[in-house]
This record gives structure tokens, sequence and C-alpha cells, in this order.
């Protein structure tokens, strides 16, 4: 069985939606085959650039970063420019669903990275927070709120607040811990975020909310929870929160089910749906046919049959070593789809570091592409004429270490949809 469209994506991560997302706006026929629903429903959804340099310094305004970056690192090879175009069409996509987002700022109206509060009660830089919510905040907020829900044992009020006062710039500030009791009846198993998230959305959650939050949220500059404010990008919940109780809400980074990455992904899926853009999720792609330095298709499994997709270009976004994008053999390595090769020690010994934190060599495995997101042969030309890569299938960086991954993605994939699509329509004048 065969089917034909203009752009295949593999992946329906933030890199494959991003460049669904890019190449439907060029009114190009995009088909996402996607074997689960990517990293976006267990990641965070308030949006990293860089928050440590290579170094492992900590970066305050990532821009200037940037310039520091080695070669080899994605950025790098994406450049300024298109990362810019990528968030402003990244925070355009959100908004159209309801979802703002914007960088904080600093006293002269530079653009900086937050450190925003987690579940844990960590400190973590990102780039883009609810476009509401004022710049410096964290810094100002005297008085603090820390709310909790009976049953939901990831978020612990006490350890969060003993944790914060760590920092130097929150160990002076008031905390309030505050745990409300849960929505539902008793029940036999423990509470999730996205268990409350979704019970907040209905009427009669959105009256416990407000009865538990309304009175003892007043008097505190700043009050921070778990992400309970609804699980879809439109929610209007958060604010109404914030004009019950009179202060700023800040949802916390939080372990899976991510709300906050879900409701990035509810919103990417909302606008790509209004573009009919063709998703086969469930399918697993497993080879790619090859002829003359073009991909002609590619056969993915789904449901226990295989089914050859045919394109004219293709965006390879399956992620690393953990979702299958990078496969790992004994003293090698290669990409999942077309089986390139990508370079690695012979000795497994030298993949890795003695340090748990170390820069090891195989947490920056991946492809190694060229300005137009094309793969690289070991003679450094591109081997493949209509596939482009983007994502954490590339190599040349340390999300984990970096707190990268969210902006790689984002930029990568749109620079890889927006080439997709301009090879389809012979163009390349910029979107």
């Amino acid at each position: 069985m065969s089917r034909k469209t203009d752009v295949v994506i593999a992946g329906s991560g933030p890199a494959g939606l991003m460049a669904a997302y890019m190449a439907a706006r060029k009114n190009c026929k995009v088909r996402v085959i996607s074997e689960g629903m990517g990293c976006l429903a267990i990641g965070g959804g308030y949006v990293d650039l860089l928050g440590y340099s290579e170094a492992g310094k900590r970066v305050e305004k990532p821009f200037e970063a940037l310039k520091n970056l080695s070669e080899s690192h994605p950025y790098s090879i994406i450049g300024d420019e298109n990362i810019r175009k990528s968030l402003a069409d990244l925070c355009e996509c959100l908004k159209n669903q309801g979802l703002e987002m914007a960088p904080a700022k600093d006293a002269d109206g530079a653009e900086r990275n937050s450190l925003v509060p987690t579940i844990l009660g960590t400190l973590k830089p990102t780039w883009l927070v609810p476009a509401d919510l004022e710049g410096d905040i964290f810094e100002k907020a005297q008085k603090i709120l820390v709310v909790s829900v009976q049953g939901f044992r990831d978020c612990k009020p006490a350890l969060i607040i003993s944790q914060l006062r760590r920092y130097a710039s929150w160990k002076d500030k008031e905390f309030d811990p505050l745990v409300i009791p849960g929505p539902f009846a008793e029940h036999g198993r423990a509470l999730n975020a996205l268990d409350l998230a979704r019970a907040a959305e209905r009427e009669e959650g959105r009256k416990w909310l407000s009865q538990n939050l309304g009175n003892r949220g007043k008097n505190h500059d700043l009050v921070l929870m778990p992400p309970l404010c609804g699980s879809h990008a439109a929610s209007t919940l958060r604010r109404e929160m914030r004009n019950i109780i009179g202060c700023p809400i800040f949802e916390m980074l939080a372990v899976p089910p991510a709300v906050l990455g879900l409701r990035l992904r509810d919103a990417f899926l909302r606008e790509l749906w209004k573009m009919d853009v063709e998703f086969f999720e469930n399918s697993r792609v497993l080879r790619a046919n090859v002829k003359d330095g073009q991909c002609v298709s590619v056969v993915a499994e789904a449901s226990g049959r295989e089914i050859e997709h045919v394109a004219k270009t293709f965006v390879v976004a399956t992620g690393g070593t953990l979702s299958g994008g990078t496969i790992l053999e004994q003293g090698k390595a290669r990409e999942g789809i077309f089986g390139l090769d990508i370079k690695v020690p012979e000795n497994v010994d030298d993949w890795t570091k003695p340090e748990l934190l170390g820069d090891h060599i195989v947490t920056r495995l991946g492809v190694k592409v060229d300005g137009n997101m094309q793969a690289l042969d070991e003679n450094g030309k591109p081997c493949l004429e209509n596939v482009y890569f983007a994502g954490r299938t590339l190599g040349g960086y340390v999300w984990t270490r970096e707190k990268s991954g969210l902006g790689v993605a984002y930029a990568s994939g749109w620079l890889a949809g927006r080439l997709a699509a301009e090879k389809v329509l012979g163009t390349g004048a910029a979107i």
C-alpha cells in the first residue's frame, strides 16, 4: 500500500511539530508519522533556549552566549537570525491557540532568561514563560504561597520551601505552605498533575480551586503551585485564579505526565488540524527507499502491516538514543531510518566519563548536518538531497547539561520544515 504527499515528517515531538507547522504554512501537503506522543508529553512546557554554556556556566542572556558555542553545535549551524525567527513563529503559533509566551526582560528592556522554580525546589533557567508574568516577579516577591493538593504526592510544599531557601536570592523570602483538599471523593490511587488539571477545567473544578485558593492566596506577592490550571492551551483558568487571588500565579515545572508540555502539544495539534496536516499515529518508520541520493519513500509499520509513504521531501525528527532515532551497537552508532553512520570511538569505554554529569561522548551523538539541515557523509558532503534532520536526531550538543533541548528542537524543526517546503515548491525565499 502506498500513500503520496508533499512532505513527510517522521516524529511528532517539538521538532517534528514545528517542521510540520512551517511546511504547512507554505501550503504543502504534510503528513506526520509518529510512534508515540513525543517528549512534550513528559517534558516541561516552558521553552528553554540556552540555560548553561558548554563549560557549565549559567547563562543570563542566551543570544550573547550563542556566539561562544562550538562550530558543531546546532545553534551555530542554524544561525542567530534563524533562531530568532523560529521563536517568533513559535510564539505566533501558540498565541493563535490562546497560549501567550514571551521572554523576561531586565530593567533596561533587554531580554533574558528567567530562573523559574520547579516542583523539586530547584531553579531552572528558561527563555519563554507566560507572557503575563512580570519579568522580575521572582526577584521582587517577598511573601510567597506554595500550594499542593492532598493525595498529590509529587508536590511537597515543605520540601520546595527548604530547597528554595538554599538559593541566596530566595533565602530571606517569607513562605507559607498550603495543602488544599482534593477535588475527588476517596480514591484508590495517588493523583497526578494531569488528573487535577482535567478536574479543574470542569465547572465544579473551578469552584473547588477558587474556594480553596481565593482567600488563602490574598496578601501574597506570588503563588507557586503545580500545573493545575487546565490541560488545554486555551484554558483561561490561571488568569481567572489570578484575578480572584489578586497576585501572580506561577505553575511550577513538574514530573510527568507533563501538563505544561501537553498544553504546547495541544496548541500545535489544533493549528496543524486547521491546516489539514495528516497524522499517522502509532506508526513506526522502519526504513527508507533511496535512489540516486534522493529518498523516494519511507516504510512504516502500523497495526502489523507495512505502509509505504511517498513524498517529495522528508524531515527526520525521531529523537535520540532513547527514542530510537540513534541506534547504538557494539562500537558503532547509526541513525535509525537511513542507517547513516555516526562516528564514535571503537572502544565503548571511551563513550563515557567517570563523572556522572561529565561531557560524555554518548550524549553528543547524532547526525552531522550542514546549514541546510542535510546529513553529511564522511567527506563533508550532503548525502541525501531531499531529507532534512531536526531535533535530538542532531549531534553536537548536550541538551541535558545546557538546558537547550526545546530551543534546538524548535529552531531546527523550523528550518528543516521551511527548507523541505521550499524544495517542494522550487523556491528559496524566506518565510
